[in-house]
């Protein structure tokens, strides 16, 4: 895999979701009725999401993200293809989802505050945060569901962007 060209296998594909599911069947499985105790875990997966297809590769967040995918990916790789016995194909998406300059800020709004959360709420599950994150990283990029779920997700941020843009500049 190259760093500057992300890319995502369906090893990688399979890992992101186990850890979906995994966490699912977790908060079903400890009497889970209450889906705002997921919230944390699905705002950190459309993070993930966001963050592998937006960040550069010339960026800090670019380099977490594409190190993050590389190394996933390895992983589901080795437990599709030597564990389990299959193939792990290529499932990147043609083409990537684009920022606005104003969905660019407001990205960079929602990492801080990500951030802010991760290092100062006593409350926010910090490994239910991660792996939502790393999850989000790994499917961000598939032709799939979660490849759906970039158009709205890059859209909303834009259309947030266009209004704060907006706002600051009068």
């Amino acid at each position: 895999m190259n760093l500057g060209t992300p890319a995502v296998t369906l090893g990688g594909i399979t890992l992101g979701t186990i850890i979906v599911v995994l966490v699912v069947l977790r908060w079903f499985k400890k009497g889970g009725r209450d889906w705002k105790q997921l919230v944390p875990f699905f705002v950190a997966l459309c993070f993930g999401i966001l963050a592998v297809l937006a960040a550069g590769p010339i960026s800090a967040l670019g380099l977490i993200t594409r190190l993050s995918l590389w190394g996933g990916d390895g992983i589901g790789y080795a437990y599709l293809v030597w564990g389990i016995g299959g193939n792990s194909p290529n499932v990147t998406r043609a083409t990537s989802v684009v920022l606005t300059d104003g969905g660019y800020a407001m990205f960079a709004i929602w990492t801080a505050v990500m951030i802010g959360l991760f290092l100062w709420s006593k409350k926010l599950p910090k490994l239910l945060t991660i792996a939502g994150i790393f999850a989000g990283i790994l499917l961000g990029l598939s032709q799939g569901i979660a490849g759906m779920a970039a158009v709205p997700l890059a859209s909303a941020v834009n259309a947030g962007g266009s209004w704060y843009a907006g706002l600051v500049q009068g």
